[in-house]
């Protein structure tokens, strides 16, 4: 029986009830050999996130980056044998914000040794014999890091993401960033999670994934009674971004959404690709009525 649940971990440790993370797209796995790793070329987010970009997959590189992540995420799939990990991160230096800042961190560990307990528990268990994967947990938003890994894309809902992948990699924290993150005020109508049997994730969030977004004047509808996820629209209708609330049932306390058609002065979140497209609020901070 395939168990892909996720879990998040903070320091101390924090579980909430979560929705599945997205399988449409497979995670670079650790096959590569990292025992004498390369130099690493320093570079900045928004340069591998440009057009222009050059960098080659696989290329070790060295990037530097502020925290966003409230936590790390963690699933586990142990069918395909391995614990996933995640964290994202954003340049903030020079301003303004650009939609090209945001990167996420991503981690694979093989863990053969599966048994009939939590999935969950057992990638926390797995975690402790890793370096990066304990780094990536003691993170707090606001951090600035210095990063280490190979430069990655990922097939994310027939399209294409760009990531780090952190195996063998480091994350080094700076303390807390001079200059924190400031979101950018975008079109929820341009956020529109992708659909149907071809469905292709939209360039927005191609082009924008892991950046700090900001909605304005707007109002819900579509609310999900199971996940609590809603979508936002000025009209209060579709088209229009859909809120994932992962991170905010992940914390203490069960969070429950407002019923659809309540206004928001203000929604902030992370553009991830997961299940084909949606802001993740970091906390209850993020959702202003």
């Amino acid at each position: 029986m395939n168990k892909f649940l996720p879990v998040a971990f903070l320091t101390p440790l924090l579980i909430g009830a979560c929705r599945p993370a997205d399988t449409t797209g497979a995670d670079m796995m650790d096959v590569i050999d990292m025992a004498m790793p390369p130099q690493a070329m320093a570079t900045t987010i928004r340069d591998l996130n440009s057009p222009q970009n050059t960098v080659k997959v696989g290329t070790r590189v060295k990037i530097t980056g502020v925290v966003t992540s409230p936590m790390r995420w963690v699933t586990g799939d142990d069918t395909a044998g391995y614990c996933y990990y995640r964290v994202h991160i954003v340049q903030t230096d020079p301003a303004p914000a650009t939609l090209g800042d945001g990167m996420i961190l991503t981690l694979s560990l093989r863990t053969t040794m599966w048994t009939d307990g939590s999935t969950l528990t057992q990638c926390k268990d797995r975690a402790k014999s890793d370096t990066v994967a304990m780094a990536m947990d003691t993170l707090v938003a606001g951090q600035l890091v210095e990063v280490e890994g190979s430069y990655d894309t990922r097939a994310n809902c027939g399209a294409t993401t760009r990531q780090i992948n952190m195996f063998g990699g480091k994350i080094v924290s700076q303390g807390m960033a001079a200059t924190q993150p400031t979101p950018i005020d975008v079109d929820p109508t341009q956020y529109v999670t992708a659909t149907g049997a071809s469905k292709v994730l939209a360039k927005t969030f191609v082009d924008g994934h892991a950046a700090l977004v900001r909605f304005t004047n707007v109002k819900s509808y579509g609310r999900s009674a199971m996940y609590q996820d809603f979508s936002v629209s000025p009209a209060g209708a579709a088209p229009g971004a859909l809120i994932g609330t992962n991170y905010l049932r992940a914390t203490p306390g069960m969070f429950t959404s407002m019923p659809d058609g309540t206004t928001y002065k203000s929604i902030t979140g992370v553009v991830l690709a997961d299940f084909c497209g949606g802001i993740w609020p970091r906390s209850m901070a993020d959702i202003v009525p």
